[in-house]
């Protein structure tokens, strides 16, 4: 047995998973929600839609979706991994003829994201701002 699950175990044993959970930050917390913006790619002229939906979850698993309602295609944020103040996810286009990349998303002041976008090689990239879909 490895050593996070004898952890595991000994806590549910001893009754400590609560308070475990009391007082964690979750750096996830600034991003979770339903987000709304406009990107420009570096390789193309003009802007386009962007609408995102983040829920959380565990790096490796999907915790979120993304679409760009103007360019008719989008796809699964796939979490690669997360700090206090941006996160950083595969994105993996299911619909359309966009192309997957990595997204990293910062957290600013006033509640908006900062939209980074590349190829995995980095050869492509796109900007962009991302508020909150209520707004």
């Amino acid at each position: 047995m490895n050593l996070a699950r004898t952890l595991a175990a000994v806590c549910l044993l001893a009754g400590c998973v609560p308070a475990m959970q009391i007082g964690t930050p979750d750096p996830q917390r600034p991003f979770v929600g339903s987000w709304k913006g406009k990107g420009s790619q570096s390789d193309q002229k003009g802007e386009w839609s962007i609408t995102a939906s983040i829920s959380g979850g565990a790096v490796g698993a999907v915790v979120g979706t993304i679409a760009y309602p103007s360019l008719s295609c989008g796809g699964d944020l796939v979490l690669r991994r997360v700090t206090e103040d941006s996160i950083e996810v595969r994105e993996r286009i299911t619909h359309g003829d966009c192309i997957d990349g990595i997204l990293t998303l910062g957290a600013r002041p006033g509640g908006w994201l900062d939209y980074r976008w590349r190829t995995e090689d980095g050869s492509v990239t796109a900007r962009g701002q991302l508020e909150p879909a209520g707004s």
